[in-house]
């Protein structure tokens, strides 16, 4: 069985992103259980701009251009020990 909490202890449930925030990229060590909002999140934090568009705003998508849904669990992806996404602001929104 995994271990539910995911605790600082780190263990086998944890997988390795590396999330590209508009050409920078962030490194993310997150529990296989989580929502991949919460890689979203971090890699914004991470990356300094939590403090202007909401997570709703920002889609996050694989090297083949994939679209990957925020509300699914990470260890759903099939991510291989690790992987690159790419994060960036939805079309249409930033405004002029």
């Amino acid at each position: 069985m995994s271990n539910e909490h995911g605790n600082a202890q780190g263990g086998a449930d944890k997988v390795k992103l590396t999330i590209v925030v508009n050409g920078t990229p962030t490194e993310i060590d997150q529990n296989a259980n989580s929502p991949l909002r919460a890689v979203i999140e971090r890699a914004l934090a991470a990356t300094g701009n939590d403090a202007g568009q909401p997570v709703a705003n920002w889609e996050l998508r694989d090297e083949q251009g994939v679209l990957l849904e925020p509300d699914r669990k990470i260890g759903s992806f099939g991510f291989a020990g690790s992987a690159t996404l790419f994060l960036s602001l939805k079309a249409g929104v930033g405004g002029c």
